[in-house]
């Protein structure tokens, strides 16, 4: 079986993100996907609504001045290719969904060293172009219709957002989600399921 490739927008600060990326993850370490990273900042969508543009109207590091300097780090970390983009991802994931740390620059720096990637955090901080690059990286997340994490590009078919899950599946629950969404995304006339109130938060396992 050759994988299916799946490109993944992701923002680090976005706790149903996080969940997305476990269950995906756990579908590619089955065979069934290889994975690609984009960027997408939460902040910088956020203003740049509010101007009904895609300019958030100020420099990066003041756009997102929380969540910016890990979206600056990942930038970076994508020298090293999808794997060190996800090492670094992962590991301020745990620590800010699991653990609910902030994003320190102690936070960062410990997730950078986790990721294999030491010093990283002073290098992108030093780096000030990075902070542009993400905003294009929006700027072009925003063209092909991306509003929001986690949204996927399945092969060459339209983004779809989400899925938005409270835990992220794995093993055989994983896969089995994988081939519905699958399904539904490769649907040309296909647009929209959604279930609403959110009654469970990210990390909250549903009764059975």
């Amino acid at each position: 079986m050759t994988p299916t490739d799946v490109r993944l927008w992701i923002d680090p600060s976005c706790p149903w993100a996080w969940q997305a990326l476990t269950w995906l993850r756990d579908v590619r370490d089955q065979g069934a996907i290889g994975l690609r990273y984009s960027l997408f900042s939460l902040e910088v969508n956020a203003l740049a609504l509010e101007r009904n543009d895609v300019d958030p109207g100020m420099p990066f590091r003041e756009a997102a001045a929380t969540w910016g300097p890990s979206l600056e780090m990942l930038m970076l970390a994508d020298e090293g290719g999808d794997d060190a983009v996800e090492r670094l991802c992962v590991a301020i994931g745990r620590r800010a969904h699991d653990v609910d740390l902030d994003p320190t620059p102690t936070m960062l720096a410990e997730a950078a060293d986790e990721a294999g990637l030491p010093g990283l955090d002073i290098r992108a901080a030093a780096d000030a172009s990075l902070g542009d690059r993400v905003l294009a990286s929006y700027v072009e997340a925003r063209s092909l219709d991306v509003f929001g994490v986690p949204t996927l590009q399945i092969g060459d078919a339209a983004v779809i957002y989400g899925p938005i899950l409270a835990v992220g599946p794995t093993g055989a629950d994983g896969m089995a989600l994988w081939h519905e969404v699958e399904g539904v995304a490769r649907r040309g006339g296909f647009f929209e399921l959604k279930r609403w109130p959110r009654t469970l938060r990210p990390g909250e396992v549903p009764a059975s």
